[in-house]
């Protein structure tokens, strides 16, 4: 059973259809952005929480990784070696290894762009 208001706009001639529908289209457009922008607000607040806990995450995994640095230098140094070989294998070492990574992610980038 249709509604009485699409009973209404069935006797409605034309041009005053097409009359409402441009009359009411600012305030849809309006509605939509407002909708739109009520988006974007949510997923800003939700990607800046993740940042705060990966920012967290990085901040361990960074001391976690100075840790095991020292710990493989004292290892390198207790086979004999001075310290300062130790630590300075193990840099040049993370620093391959960092280069590496920062190469691969530029090849990366490239071959999806």
């Amino acid at each position: 059973m249709p509604s009485p208001e699409i009973e209404h706009h069935r006797n409605e001639q034309p041009a005053e259809l097409i009359s409402g529908v441009i009359s009411d289209a600012p305030d849809l457009a309006i509605a939509e952005v407002d909708k739109l922008k009520a988006e974007a607000v949510t997923q800003v607040k939700t990607v800046g929480e993740e940042v705060k806990i990966v920012s967290v995450g990085a901040l361990i995994l960074t001391v976690a990784a100075i840790m095991l640095g020292v710990a493989i230098s004292l290892a390198i140094a207790a086979l004999g070696l001075p310290a300062w070989a130790g630590f300075g294998i193990v840099a040049v070492v993370f620093g391959g290894a960092g280069y590496l990574f920062i190469t691969k992610r530029r090849a990366v980038a490239k071959a999806a762009s």
